[in-house]
């Protein structure tokens, strides 16, 4: 390959993958054309790609960029599936077809900008996606008769905060006690704080 050649895929791959911060990495070997095909059509139909990349050509276009450790643990041609609204539904997707294409394997990912190796991998898809977590929270924040929520809305800026930290730290895989817990404890400040300011009481006559 001629490197004006290379320079553009290069050039192409490096603008496909700008701003990608989930994928996974699979071994694609010795599936028929068929499967291949069909596989590749149902990705599509969930808004997924895959990709068999040379390796030497993922890492010059991916280089400085969130897929950057990826692509360094990528061994022979890198077939990456990328999409999807994180490397957890991916995963989903994927092991739908394990059945199916009995050559092909979860080998690393890149969740949210940080690297998964083979075996944290394998678990992947039955950690919970950003839609159930979300649902979770908003499910959690309703429960105690709103008022979580009132507080919330009444600018409790420190449990929204609070909120976030706990879906973030749960899509991790990371415990979580202590952020319900800080929620708990800013809803009645941030109530307090919300609340109007009673009106001073007339003298009597």
């Amino acid at each position: 390959m001629s490197k004006p050649i290379k320079d553009m895929m290069t050039a192409q791959l490096r603008e496909r993958y700008a701003g990608v911060d989930s994928a996974l990495w699979v071994d694609f070997v010795g599936c028929p054309g068929v499967t291949n095909n069909e596989f590749r059509r149902a990705l599509h139909g969930r808004q997924m790609r895959l990709e068999i990349i040379k390796t030497s050509l993922l890492r010059r276009a991916v280089a400085g960029s969130k897929l950057e450790p990826l692509a360094k643990s990528v061994s022979g041609p890198a077939a990456l599936v990328t999409g999807g609204e994180s490397a957890i539904d991916i995963a989903r997707a994927v092991e739908e077809w394990l059945p199916k294409i009995k050559g092909m394997k979860l080998r690393g990912a890149m969740l949210d900008g940080e690297l998964l190796g083979d075996r944290d991998v394998a678990g992947l898809a039955k950690m919970a996606g950003r839609r159930e977590l979300q649902a979770g929270i908003a499910s959690a924040v309703r429960a105690p008769g709103g008022k979580l929520a009132a507080a919330i809305l009444a600018g409790g800026g420190a449990i929204a905060a609070c909120v976030k930290s706990l879906i973030e730290k749960l899509e991790k895989g990371e415990g979580v006690g202590a952020a319900p817990a800080a929620a708990a404890e800013a809803a009645p400040a941030a109530a307090a704080e919300a609340a109007p300011a009673a009106p001073a009481a007339e003298p009597s006559a």
